[in-house]
């Protein structure tokens, strides 16, 4: 795929006021008449190169801002909450299901930000457990984890279809 040099202006502009930087407008000339492919190719390499460098710093803020928990030490909540997750996935282990859901039950209460499917192994477990931490959302009152957790199931554990046996028909 070739990109036109006003094309990686356009994207370089671009990307840069994302970035909220406006001091690259110097850097961009126009190219020479006779070498306009190689510089072609060579600035879209360098924005390739510059899209990935300047793009990780971002992934980690988004996924230190979303998805981690904060660096401190864990309440006593939040503790017992994970020491409850964990205790539900050795009774569905031993595929003690009601006595899974009644843990993951007082986890979910517990600590009201604890994902269960976050806990180690738990996409191992059967799918009734995964039923088991689904009743234990609703119970606790938690319905859109409940929701989304039902989801991801679904999909994960969809039924697939099977191919009909050819069976001759028989004659009469």
């Amino acid at each position: 795929m070739m990109i036109s040099q006003p094309a990686i202006i356009c994207l370089e502009a671009h990307w840069n006021r994302l970035l909220h930087r406006h001091d690259v407008s110097e850097r961009i000339e126009a190219p020479a008449s006779g070498a306009a492919r190689d510089d072609t190719a060579n600035a879209a390499s360098d924005v390739a190169i510059a899209a990935t460098d300047e793009s990780l710093p971002a992934q980690k803020q988004r996924r230190v801002g979303g998805e981690s928990a904060p660096t401190g030490p864990l309440t006593t909540a939040e503790r017992r909450a994970r020491a409850a997750a964990l205790r539900g996935l050795a009774l569905s282990r031993a595929r003690r299901f009601d006595a899974a859901g009644a843990a993951f039950a007082e986890a979910a209460k517990l600590d009201p930000r604890l994902d269960l499917t976050r806990t180690p192994a738990f996409w191992k477990l059967e799918r009734a457990a995964h039923e088991a931490a689904i009743a234990a959302y609703v119970t606790v009152g938690r319905d859109r984890d409940a929701a989304v957790l039902r989801a991801q199931v679904r999909s994960t554990f969809r039924p697939k279809a099977l191919r009909s046996r050819s069976e001759p028909l028989p004659n009469s």
